[in-house]
């Protein structure tokens, strides 16, 4: 009786001193204090967790131990992890889920990946989607994501469309605002990622200051470490202010990050020219092969082909001698606009504007014109310009649906082919909505021949009444004087309501001055301010700003109603 309650003593002071135990070098058994903890050897051992378990691997099987090294059940897994809130991930042949301390299923269910119990909610998968089940196995909420993380302090981080935003122990949004990349709240700030870099955001989703930065941390006692993008190491205070540099990671490394950039343009033309040679279907294939096929002798191609495979375009497997797609290679070839794209950037690249940026910026007044696109010659060459631009249009839009309701539209009125992305969207495949496209520029009708709307001209404007208008990154290519015609034109057409879909410039933050630039030489347009666009209202009696919703971080329908 007595070696029984000394047993009893000796296994609960180890298992208070749990952390005490460590895995030994081999990972093969436990070790306290430098010497074994038990006999028995294994293939390989976990950590010990509550309540005095810890995983293990044998040629049995995989399964748990007690501080004795002996198995606390009978059956074996596939495989075995730590102990969390009491109840540890296994997998089997049946799939993953949870056990308790005998070794039972805490639930039914088995999913396609589990994770640890963290405050009493766990991280599952099944078919291919994530979701949170709570201690009894049930999930927590209804909606599934492409990825969800641990809960920390009640949030935790999900991903859907390739964005990410916070959630509660409910299910429920917490801000319902949405970045590229995000982390768990820490002291009342969350690190965020969009476009433009890392940087800090509050309980409410809003970013705490304007800056961008290369890299950020977390704030510890009002501080936070950042790397800035011109290399410089410091601190920041909550307004994003660099208090502090700890160190210029150097005056060399920025000049070839510099260089980089100036010499850009070689990347375009090195993919334009992969496409026009059809690289995306001739590939794989070796040297002899492609400069059979390409007419291209072997030092000159030898000469692309290091340049595109620098470029990240293409990869050489020496093994082999055979030249193949790389990851970014495969994207051009499973997403039909890029290799447009490519072709529309590189003709971009070329104008002739882009070398007289500093005289046209000196003219008091810069007029609109034509842009290559509506002048190209070539029928084929203007249709790929025109797909590749719907193409960014769908991608940048997938949010208009759940954020804009336009149901009481039984008629609407494009202007633009990226107001095209309509005709793809749910709302009409409804099939009670009417698309007309304003052709004014005459968009190729191979362009959109696929698409139920229907092309009309300045005449055919009467034939119907419409009750929405949408003006898709259009009126952005025209100065003030044409959009002002456009904004009359359709006020006096009748129609109640017009969409607007830009970007917004703000005094205080970079986003759209590249794009600025760019409608600038295209087509002597511009981006505007919210002040711009109240300023051009005014002049159209009736006509005001009911509200202004973000799709994007650079993008924003502005709601205009009579």
């Amino acid at each position: 009786m007595q070696n029984m309650q000394h047993e009893k003593t000796f296994d609960q002071l180890i298992k208070d001193n749990l952390k005490s135990i460590k895995i030994s070098p081999c990972e093969s058994f436990h070790e306290l204090l430098g010497n074994p903890l038990y006999e028995d050897r294994f293939i390989k051992v976990g950590k010990f967790h509550e309540p005095g378990l810890a995983p293990v691997y044998d040629q049995t099987g995989a399964y748990h131990i007690n501080v004795r090294g002996e198995a606390v059940y009978h059956h074996r897994f596939l495989k075995t992890f730590g102990f969390y809130f009491n109840r540890a991930a296994v997998e089997d042949d049946t799939g993953c889920y949870h056990i308790d301390s005998s070794g039972c299923r805490v639930y039914k269910q088995s999913y396609q990946w589990i994770g640890n119990y963290q405050e009493d909610i766990c991280v599952v998968r099944r078919h291919d989607k994530c979701f949170h089940i709570n201690l009894n196995g049930n999930r927590i909420y209804q909606e599934e994501y492409d990825y969800v993380g641990d809960f920390k302090d009640g949030i935790a981080v999900v991903y859907k469309d390739g964005k990410a935003t916070h959630i509660n122990h409910h299910g429920k949004l917490v801000h319902n605002k949405w970045y590229k990349k995000l982390n768990v709240f820490h002291k009342g700030y969350s690190i965020a990622e969009d476009q433009h870099g890392w940087f800090h955001i509050d309980i409410n989703g809003d970013p705490v200051y304007q800056q961008r930065f290369k890299m950020v941390e977390a704030f510890y006692n009002g501080m936070a470490k950042v790397e800035t993008f011109e290399g410089v190491l410091g601190q920041i205070d909550i307004t994003g202010n660099v208090k502090f540099s700890i160190f210029d990671l150097g005056k060399e490394s920025q000049v070839h990050r510099i260089s980089a950039e100036l010499s850009a343009f070689w990347k375009t033309y090195l993919t334009s020219v992969a496409i026009e040679l059809d690289l995306l279907n001739i590939l794989p294939a070796t040297t002899p092969v492609l400069s059979k096929k390409l007419n291209i002798i072997v030092p000159n191609l030898e000469r692309l082909l290091r340049a595109l495979w620098e470029i990240g375009f293409i990869d050489y497997d020496k093994d082999k001698d055979l030249w193949q797609l790389s990851s970014k290679g495969k994207c051009f070839k499973g997403i039909p606009f890029l290799p447009k794209a490519a072709t529309m950037w590189a003709r971009v690249a070329a104008e002739k504007n882009w070398l007289n940026i500093a005289d046209i910026l000196k003219q008091k007044s810069i007029s609109s014109f034509e842009s290559f696109k509506e002048r190209e010659a070539s029928e084929n060459k203007k249709i790929a310009f025109y797909q590749a631009l719907l193409g960014y249009s769908r991608f940048d839009t997938k949010e208009f649906n759940s954020r804009i309701n336009i149901d009481d539209a039984k008629n609407i009125l494009l202007f633009g082919v990226h107001s095209l992305f309509l005709a793809y969207s749910d709302i009409h495949n409804k099939g009670s909505i009417g698309l007309y496209y304003y052709n004014e520029h005459k968009v190729p009708r191979q362009a959109v021949e696929d698409l139920k709307i229907k092309l009309i001209t300045q005449e055919e404007l009467s034939a119907t009444n419409y009750e929405l208008g949408v003006f898709c990154r259009f009126l952005q290519h025209y100065d003030d004087n044409k959009v002002l015609s456009y904004l009359k034109l359709v006020k006096n057409k009748g129609i109640p309501r017009v969409l607007v879909i830009e970007t917004i410039l703000d005094y205080y933050s970079p986003v759209g001055g590249s794009v600025d630039i760019n409608v600038m030489v295209e087509t002597g347009g511009k981006l505007r301010t919210l002040s711009d666009w109240k300023r051009i209202l005014k002049q159209v009696k009736g006509l005001k700003i009911f509200s202004i919703v973000p799709l994007t971080d650079y993008l924003s329908v502005i709601d205009i109603r009579c």
